[in-house]
């Protein structure tokens, strides 16, 4: 007869993979003992042995892969935090990043801790670079802007590791459809309507796009012109919808180039840009071809970047959050690291800033 006293099996045996892990014997992704060793070395059965397993499955000290075993978490390990994050954007050096960055650096400095910085120039591999670099360097998370994120991404291992491992990520201005992470993006859907809805109010009904086709951004700004024409039962000028990937975007506005964005938008008399660097290429070929913004026609752009005041018109655009979303996504990842969440989504309604760019009809 068993004593009241006397501890269950399962908690010893849930003990001995825990002490196996702090010391050392059991490493992160590490494969654990099988169910047969275990249940022979402690003259249990396999029942218990699956009961002491599953239960630290769900405590996240281990994980199972389908078809391989069941394997050590980081969570199971005892770290020393470094208190460094590592923060990876596409580009660093201008247009809306710095503010992101600010944003950030903002948070994590008051928290006291600090970050290293890289960027992909929205490359693949570039970006299995960065994530590999940061995590031998032991950061305790991760900002994230994905690459190409409305593409096949063959990069989901890593951050599929990353979740197994413990090692929290917020994405930020875009995300990977499909997949269950976290994130704080601009509304670029709402933008998108806040764009036809304005040149709507100016009386305009054909408007043409010039959008990017290998970024998600570029698919949910896209979509919220869409779904502004429709609530109103105007008709989409899908002809002149031009779709261009990161690699494109010299091409698309060279001579041969902007002579085909001149026939495809014809008959137009308004333009929703991508972004304001877009913008800023097609002012130029229209102005070579001869014609007048917003008098021949009207451009609205997004993300009201320091490139919307540069030029001679100033560009009516989307404000992008800039700073604010730095901010919101550093209080994020460090709501995950503090576990009060266990996953961030956050959508941010940007602004409409009017300028000189778009006109009436």
């Amino acid at each position: 007869m068993k004593k009241a006293t006397e501890t269950p099996k399962y908690i010893l045996l849930k003990e001995f993979i825990k002490n196996s892990i702090e010391n050392g014997e059991l490493t992160p992704g590490k494969k654990i003992f099988s169910e047969n060793e275990l249940a022979a070395r402690f003259n249990i059965s396999r029942h218990t042995v699956r009961q002491a397993v599953g239960e630290m499955v769900n405590e996240g000290l281990l994980y199972r892969t389908q078809g391989s075993g069941t394997f050590v978490s980081s969570k199971g390990v005892k770290k020393e935090k470094s208190r460094i994050i590592g923060v990876i954007t596409t580009y660093l050096d201008d247009y809306i990043f710095p503010g992101i960055i600010k944003g950030i650096d903002n948070i994590l400095s008051s928290q006291g801790y600090s970050m290293i910085l890289s960027h992909t120039d929205n490359k693949i591999e570039r970006e299995a670079q960065c994530i590999s670099n940061m995590l031998h360097k032991n950061v305790d998370g991760f900002i994230i802007e994905p690459t190409k994120s409305a593409l096949p991404n063959p990069n989901q291992k890593l951050f599929a590791g990353m979740v197994k491992n413990g090692t929290p990520f917020v994405q930020i201005n875009g995300y990977y459809p499909g997949q269950d992470y976290s994130y704080v993006i601009e509304d670029d859907e709402a933008g998108g309507g806040m764009a036809a809805c304005h040149l709507f109010q100016l009386g305009h009904r054909k408007i043409g796009g010039i959008y990017k086709v290998d970024d998600i951004q570029g698919h949910n700004r896209y979509k919220g012109v869409v779904k502004a024409h429709r609530e109103r039962g105007f008709l989409v000028a899908e002809n002149a919808v031009i779709w261009y990937t990161t690699e494109d975007i010299d091409t698309l506005f060279d001579e041969n180039g902007g002579d085909t964005l001149l026939k495809r938008l014809d008959g137009c008399t308004a333009v929703v840009c991508y972004n304001d660097q877009v913008a800023i290429k097609l002012l130029d070929v229209l102005r070579r071809a001869g014609r007048k913004v917003p008098g021949d026609i009207s451009v609205v752009s997004f993300d009201d970047s320091e490139l919307a005041t540069v030029s001679d018109v100033k560009l009516t655009s989307v404000a992008h959050p800039g700073s604010k979303l730095g901010e919101k996504a550093a209080k994020g990842l460090l709501d995950l690291l503090r576990y009060r969440s266990n996953i961030v989504r956050e959508s941010m309604v940007p602004e409409l800033i009017v300028r000189d760019s778009a006109g009436r009809v």
